[in-house]
């Protein structure tokens, strides 16, 4: 059942994010940059398990919409460093309040309590998956 939550959330979520031109990937990278700013397209995909060729044209795609910039790397000429643009932090904003949107519109048949519960579980579980996967 949770995974059949999660494929309706991430559908809805990914509906609203068109008009951005973003999918949900696409706006997990620009999550990550302006967490991690001057971050390497290795570094992003590492992270985000995104392989080469994919991180790539979604660095090309998010630049050509100018959400992003590529800058040489002071510290390795031979590298470029990727950054969120202005633009790129405002889409993020929407981006945000659509995901938060989703959460509510797919929440909304729990109460208030109900919801603070579901996502304490959810953060436990979580932690759980974070901790085996150091082992």
């Amino acid at each position: 059942m949770l995974a059949k939550a999660k494929e309706e959330m991430e559908s809805r979520f990914i509906e609203k994010l068109l008009p951005l031109r973003l999918d949900a990937r696409q706006f997990g990278v620009l999550q990550f940059l302006e967490e991690y700013p001057n971050s390497s397209q290795k570094q992003v995909g590492d992270a985000l398990q995104i392989d080469r060729t994919t991180m790539v044209s979604h660095i090309d795609f998010l630049e050509e919409l100018q959400y992003v910039k590529r800058i040489r790397n002071p510290k390795d000429r031979r590298s470029f460093v990727v950054t969120i643009t202005k633009r790129g932090q405002e889409k993020l904003k929407l981006g945000r309040s659509y995901l938060e949107d989703t959460e509510m519109d797919v929440l909304s048949s729990l109460t208030g309590k109900e919801q603070e519960e579901f996502k304490s579980i959810l953060l436990k579980v979580w932690a759980t998956i974070q901790k085996g996967e150091e082992e």
